[in-house]
């Protein structure tokens, strides 16, 4: 299923990343949540929250929430990438071997 199209998408679902694309859904701005473990974005997507680190501050209905990191990226026009610095460079090359071709 294709993910609707978003002006950012959030890469990183911790306490950080979810924050940020919580403030961008609210202020208007289409957004995307990613987050690399399928279970805990399922959590996140039945729950709205993330549980784990803002248990407190529900998720707009507006954000998308995915695992499916090609999908995120394929609706997204820029990136925000929120991952703990070992985890950056290896994610970076991972998204920039599944972005579509720039136009």
């Amino acid at each position: 299923m294709a993910m609707a199209e978003s002006a950012i998408a959030v890469l990183g679902a911790g306490s950080w990343g979810s924050a940020l694309a919580m403030v961008l859904a609210r202020h208007g701005v289409p957004a995307a949540l990613w987050g690399r473990d399928r279970a805990a974005i399922g959590l996140m997507q039945s729950t709205r929250c993330n549980v784990r680190y803002l248990p407190e501050f529900r998720f707009p209905e507006s954000l998308a929430l995915s695992a499916d990191l090609g999908a995120v990226l394929g609706s997204a026009r820029y990136w925000l990438i929120v991952t703990p610095s070992h985890a950056f460079g290896a994610l970076l090359g991972e998204a920039l071997a599944l972005a579509p071709a720039a136009p």
